[in-house]
């Protein structure tokens, strides 16, 4: 399990994932950046990271211990990530991998599955002001919601606890324990959204390994199986 009294903290490094990735951390150890230069999220994108004002960490986990598979795995880590935000202020989840409050990105997940075991990244911005002008419009931070500022030790201890709730509960018993609570929480469900800027379609859900279900302007069923999608919600005509 992860505790939080085995953390390995460094005031500023590249990257937590990069970190555990390169050297000899073991399983469920988690290493967290009370800064990160050269931060990273999903498809390769930087992760804002300024000093004291979010958390970055990332742990690995052993891959023999998901008997099942990883299908909705980072959906499951979404839940617990956006169960934390919840004690602050309630967010969604935006599939497969991101956090949100209203409109605009609070969290992301990061999973890597790779030949040490499975890596997982998580950011989210507790406590930030401002953010540079290419993420002005598309993130929050909670501090920034509510005009409260949050105990970054409070907040380490109740993801810790949600996040072993979820993992273990993964590994024991796959995705279909956890399917009917994101999709209550999942962003833009029965909206219509743009795929990848050039087509549109509307949320219906989640499948049982957590695919995202969208019907297309033309009635036809998709299927998506990975983040590597773009959505975003439809732009309202003038």
């Amino acid at each position: 399990m992860l505790e939080i009294e085995k953390c390995l903290i460094f005031e500023e490094i590249p990257s937590t994932q990069e970190y555990v990735k390169k050297n000899p951390i073991e399983p469920w150890r988690i290493v967290i950046a009370r800064s990160q230069t050269a931060g990273r999220g999903t498809k390769g994108r930087r992760w804002f990271s300024p000093k004291g004002e979010g958390l970055y960490i990332s742990f690995l986990l052993p891959k023999d211990f998901f008997k099942e598979g990883l299908e909705g795995f980072s959906l499951v880590l979404g839940l617990a990530v956006s169960s934390t935000v919840d004690s602050f202020i309630l967010s969604s989840i935006k599939w497969a991998n991101d956090i949100y409050i209203r409109n605009k990105k609070v969290a992301g997940i990061l999973v890597e599955n790779t030949p040490k075991g499975i890596i997982v990244g998580i950011g989210v911005n507790l406590n930030t002001k401002d953010f540079p002008p290419d993420l002005k419009n598309i993130a929050t931070s909670i501090y920034r919601e509510t005009q409260q500022k949050v105990d970054f030790r409070e907040f380490l201890h109740l993801l810790i606890e949600n996040l072993n709730l979820c993992v273990i509960d993964f590994a024991e018993k796959g995705f279909s324990p956890f399917k009917e609570k994101i999709e209550k929480k999942l962003l833009w469900k029965g909206k219509r959204i743009l795929i990848n800027n050039n087509r549109c379609g509307k949320i219906l859900g989640i499948d049982s390994q957590g695919n995202l279900i969208v019907k297309d302007c033309y009635g036809k069923i998709l299927k998506f199986t990975s983040a590597e999608i773009s959505i975003r919600p439809f732009p309202k005509q003038k």
